[in-house]
């Protein structure tokens, strides 16, 4: 697995290190291995299937640092879906040739990365192992993002007075995962993350959001954080639902 690493960091080194947001991405990825690893342990995996959940987190987002390279933006409607073009990055230009990988798991690998960026997916089309694999790094990614917008990425923006959009209203009241295309201001953004909640698949990933309390810490900087506190509290109410034992286990 190391050598794996190692060409990942390879790969990597391409690019512009010297870039914040290239270093960001870098990072992520990391984290997200360790998210990949937490949630495979949790389900008590076998080796094999551990181990393919790292590759597949150290692989999910190949594409964006292309995308920062050439287009200087990690939204996708901007430039180009990263999770298919992660794809075409691994699979067509042939990257996944540099890893130590057996060809029998390329399908489930192609299929996880190109779906785990995706609002929505039809279950019944992925093979079991493409589904429980598109579901890891889905939760491990998320994980991730929740914790990034909670420590550092949108720390120094100040929430504005904007009103919240309908249609990201009626996701979160839905219990859905906000469509990006229906965010319109940092209001919007706020609450497309608390909503990432209703899209986790695993136990270990809502124990883990609520007991690092992500959503109190991201919203604790804003000026008008009361418009934020119905919404947390939701998300909360709803983890519990979720795990009614939550709250012992993480005591214990």
């Amino acid at each position: 697995m190391e050598e794996n690493f190692d060409t990942f960091n390879d790969f990597v080194m391409q690019y512009d290190m010297s870039e914040d947001m290239i270093v960001y991405k870098f990072n992520h990825t990391y984290r997200t291995v360790h998210q990949a690893e937490e949630i495979a342990r949790s389900l008590n995996l076998t080796e094999e299937d551990k181990e393919l959940a790292t590759i597949i987190a150290l692989l999910h987002d190949v594409a964006r640092f292309r995308q920062w390279t050439e287009y200087k933006t990690f939204t996708d409607a901007k430039s180009f879906d990263h999770g298919d073009e992660g794809v075409k990055i691994l699979f067509e230009e042939g990257e996944i040739e540099k890893y130590n990988i057996d060809k029998k798991y390329y399908d489930i690998i192609k299929t996880a990365v190109r779906l785990h960026n995706k609002l929505d997916y039809n279950e019944e089309e992925l093979s079991a192992k493409e589904l429980l694999h598109t579901k890891i790094i889905r939760d491990a990614d998320k994980i991730d993002i929740i914790y990034s917008f909670s420590t550092q990425r949108l720390l120094e923006i100040k929430s504005d007075d904007s009103k919240l959009s309908e249609n990201v209203i009626n996701s979160f009241n839905n219990h859905k995962a906000v469509n990006k295309l229906d965010i319109n201001n940092i209001n919007d953004k706020i609450i497309s993350i608390l909503a990432l909640t209703y899209d986790l698949n695993f136990k270990y990933s809502l124990k883990r959001i609520y007991e690092e309390e992500y959503f109190n810490k991201m919203i604790e900087s804003y000026h008008n954080v009361e418009v934020f506190k119905p919404y947390v509290e939701e998300v909360h109410k709803f983890i519990k639902g979720e795990i009614e034992d939550v709250r012992e286990e993480i005591q214990s």
